[in-house]
């Protein structure tokens, strides 16, 4: 039989308020008596019933988070300052993947608002209907890390994304390209459209013209990269510089032109994006966007909880800072 709360009282001689007392970490128990009803619940076994404890206080401590795509080290580097900072704030995490499909959201929205969760940290699709819809009526604190929602937006702790690749691209064009090849993310992610929005603000600005083959669609992963750069030199493009939506992306496109013995960088530069621990392990080194993943998940989990104790504390866009890491992906100035 399970240990309980009575079965604990009577093994220690002390009250059951005191044990409860006790295992919930109240300081004005003495060193002694804490000592030993812990000693006791270890020995007995004794497992707390979160349940009971969340009806009583009318919460859970528990934060709900929803994954987008759990085959990218991008956000496994999210989830851990998530879980970390989370756990050093009394709170536990349930972690669901969405895989990027808008259906998949809809469901953990649900479930997680089934199980009572206290408020709800998501890497969202960004123009879904249904999702929109579900967030909108979402009763809990929530907020979004690294992307954002249509119409939403003030929930959303991001990156500049759109303000970096414009710089990036600019700094491309300034060193005298003019051919430069984008290969874009995920169709429904907000991160998408605003960095491919930059790549092409920066080629108007510089008076470049627009040319679509010179941007190629991609799901995000290492294969799509590759599969980009083999699409373009087979149709015969000529590029100098290539712009990839993540780092994923950019190792595929390293592997694709070194099969193909093109220099990099000295036939064509290539630059990645959120700056993945392979980056610097790649041949050549990519250079890339360097985005502050692990505080991320740290700044999102404290920010969630100040909307936790206070049900009215207004929402705003949160920007962290980003900087560019040049390796041997690119040429120096």
């Amino acid at each position: 039989m399970a240990a309980t709360l009575s079965s604990l009282a009577k093994e220690t001689g002390f009250s059951v308020n005191t044990v409860s007392r006790v295992l919930r970490g109240d300081k004005n128990i003495s060193a002694k008596t804490t000592q030993l009803i812990k000693k006791a619940a270890e020995e007995m076994e004794y497992i707390p019933n979160y349940i009971a404890g969340s009806m009583r206080r009318k919460e859970t401590k528990t934060i709900g988070v929803i994954s987008a795509d759990s085959s990218n080290p991008f956000f496994a580097e999210i989830i851990l300052g998530i879980e970390e900072t989370a756990k050093k704030q009394g709170y536990h995490i349930l972690l669901m993947n969405t895989e990027e499909n808008p259906e998949n959201e809809c469901a953990a929205l649900k479930i997680l608002q089934a199980r009572q969760v206290d408020g709800l940290i998501s890497m969202p699709v960004y123009n879904d209907e249904h999702v929109m819809a579900l967030y909108e009526k979402f009763p809990h604190p929530y907020l979004f890390a690294g992307r954002k929602v249509l119409g939403l937006e003030k929930h959303a702790i991001l990156f500049d994304d759109a303000r970096t690749t414009h710089d990036l691209t600019q700094r491309f064009i300034k060193k005298g390209h003019r051919r430069i090849l984008y290969i874009t993310g995920p169709a429904m992610v907000s991160n998408t459209f605003d960095r491919l929005y930059g790549y092409v603000y920066a080629c108007i600005k510089h008076n470049l013209p627009i040319n679509r083959s010179y941007i190629i669609k991609s799901g995000g992963h290492i294969k799509d990269g590759y599969k980009a750069v083999d699409k373009a030199l087979k149709k015969g493009l000529e590029f100098t510089a290539v712009i990839c939506f993540n780092d994923l992306v950019a190792a595929g496109v390293l592997r694709a032109l070194n099969e193909q013995k093109i220099r990099v960088p000295e036939k064509i530069e290539v630059a990645g994006c959120d700056n993945l621990d392979i980056a610097k392990y790649l041949t050549p080194a990519l250079s890339t966007l360097e985005v502050p993943k692990h505080r991320l998940g740290e700044k999102a989990v404290l920010e969630l909880i100040e909307h936790i104790k206070d049900k009215d504390r207004p929402y705003k866009t949160i920007y962290l800072k980003t900087r560019m890491m040049f390796r041997e992906s690119t040429l120096n100035d």
